[in-house]
């Protein structure tokens, strides 16, 4: 008698919860992370840590730069597991970026400094250029880019 006072009851309140929309939903999938981009050899650590804008990052005419990135991939595969969330399974492959161009723009001018391939997916799509500044980069702002991520420069003579 026990037994089915309890099987009543959770039948209840799971038709309950169910009405008022209060079961487990299935996970929902998350927005992909885009590319990033910093200088220095750990884009992680020079990432701005907040939606503002950072301030221009300096660096000296003729300076040799190092580069770095990561999130350089194309598709975007962010279910990680099998289910029907958001209506089912919609995964895109993942897969790094190739033959990513990074430009120096200033006045109207732009250089492209390199070209690189991002790594794979468990090495964060990471990317990473050692680029000499051109010598007619003149003193004043300046934007690198890389598949539509930028970094603003302040280039000191």
């Amino acid at each position: 008698m026990r037994a089915r006072q309890l099987f009543a009851a959770a039948g209840v309140l799971a038709f309950v919860c169910a009405a008022l929309g209060m079961l487990p939903a299935t996970p929902a999938a998350a927005s992909c992370v885009g590319p990033q981009l910093a200088i220095g050899s750990d884009p992680q650590a020079a990432l701005p840590t907040s939606e503002e804008s950072p301030a221009p990052v300096a660096v000296a005419k003729g300076e040799r730069l190092q580069v770095a990135g990561q999130w350089f991939h194309d598709g975007c595969n962010d279910t990680h597991a099998a289910g029907a969330g958001c209506a089912g399974p919609q995964e895109s492959p993942e897969s790094p970026m190739q033959d990513v161009d990074l430009v120096l723009e200033q006045g109207g001018r732009s250089w492209t400094l390199g070209e690189a391939d991002a790594a794979g997916r468990d090495e964060s799509y990471a990317i990473g250029w050692q680029v000499d500044l051109p010598a007619e980069v003149a003193a004043g702002p300046a934007v690198l880019s890389a598949a539509g991520v930028e970094v603003a420069l302040e280039i000191g003579g």
